[in-house]
């Protein structure tokens, strides 16, 4: 199959809008793992956002661009069990035992709101809070019961059991001040625990980067709400309004500008013979053979992206964001105004639309193809 599409690449290079693959050393990579460490804070499946997004920051940290200090698990599109599951199991895939992961939580801050009070505000139950709500605490990570992934099964791996998430997120701000990135794609409960309980902790970080909120475009869980942010409004409310030194925007909007197709998976795959391009011509390939016009939507793996190589930016602004807490049929809608004109509860982040999709994709392609 690679040696196919590679000579299909080849012949095609002159006339295709992806063209060759550049050198890495043809990015402007701006960090370094002395003094660039990253905790990925992750609602993972498989093979979605979140895990291309971890591919990226597994490579980046091969590479010596970052030290990757560890994966947490969070509530959103899957539940704690089924997201620390996958995790590892990923993990195991790519022989990358070496990279902690610490169990979060998805229990929002203020708890899973009953049948009534969603009825009543015209709200929505996605499908992994029901999950939480049925399971509860039967499931556990090694313990799925019908929830198991068939496909995948257990992994060998095991979380770290010594600590949760936010104090393994608090451990790790204090022995590196100044260095951490927290990343938070999924809800932002992990992060607001950390804040609770250490009320130094947000200004002791590097910044965090969220994947989350609808700035210019409707939500995708509710007409208002985009899902990550949805899943625990008064958590992001939390991380907002705490003193991160730097706070990026990714929000639902960069999905309608980027998405992964068929040729763009392909090129993934010819980039390079690696246990990356092997895991996913095996896993992800097939699904775009059988739906060749497929588009998936791949929020979260923009993020580390910029935060490596931020010339890969092609549309960003600077807005003062607000999150609504408040029940209602606007509940969970991050509400955004020009910079300075937002009111004091209001914080100024920097919001990324998009990217330079061909220098991206190409980027992205690059990195999986490298063995380091």
């Amino acid at each position: 199959m690679k040696k196919i599409l590679a000579l299909v690449f080849v012949l095609a290079l002159s006339f295709s809008s992806i063209g060759a693959f550049a050198s890495l050393e043809d990015y402007n990579i701006v960090t370094s793992a002395e003094t660039h460490k990253v905790i990925f804070d992750t609602d993972m499946g498989y093979f979605g956002d979140d895990s291309y997004a971890m591919f990226i920051l597994l490579q980046a940290d091969a590479a010596g661009w970052i030290d990757l200090l560890g994966i947490t698990s969070v509530g959103a599109n899957v539940t704690i069990a089924e997201g620390t599951t996958s995790i590892l199991n990923q993990l195991e895939a790519l022989g990358r035992a070496d990279v902690p992961v610490y169990m979060g939580t998805d229990i929002p801050i203020m708890g899973l709101h009953d049948d009534a009070t969603i009825a009543a505000n015209g709200l929505k139950r996605i499908t992994s809070m029901q999950k939480v709500l049925t399971y509860g605490n039967s499931i556990s990570y090694d313990n799925l019961g019908d929830l198991l992934n068939e496909t995948w099964g257990y992994s060998e791996l095991k979380p770290q059991e010594d600590k949760s998430a936010w104090e393994f997120m608090i451990e790790q701000v204090h022995a590196y001040p100044g260095q951490v990135t927290i990343m938070a794609v999924g809800a932002c409960t992990n992060v607001a625990l950390a804040i609770m309980n250490d009320p130094t902790f947000a200004e002791n970080t590097a910044g965090i980067y969220y994947m989350g909120g609808a700035i210019n475009v409707p939500g995708n869980d509710t007409p208002c709400a985009e899902r990550n942010w949805y899943y625990d409004p008064e958590s992001v409310e939390i991380c907002l309004q705490a003193n991160f030194p730097l706070q990026v925007v990714v929000p639902h909007d960069i999905s309608y500008n980027q998405k992964l197709t068929k040729d763009l998976v392909e090129n993934i795959i010819s980039a390079g013979e690696t246990a990356y391009t092997n895991l996913i011509e095996e896993y992800a390939y097939p699904r775009f053979v059988n739906e060749p016009e497929r588009r998936q939507s791949l929020w979260d793996a923009q993020v580390p992206g910029i935060f490596l190589c931020p010339d890969l930016i092609s549309e960003t602004d600077v807005r003062d964001i607000a999150m609504v807490t408040d029940m209602g049929y606007t509940y969970g809608e991050s509400v955004a105004w020009a910079e300075g004109a937002g009111p004091a509860t209001s914080t100024t982040c920097t919001v990324v639309y998009n990217v330079d999709g061909a220098a991206y994709w190409d980027f992205v392609a690059s990195l999986f193809g490298t063995e380091f």
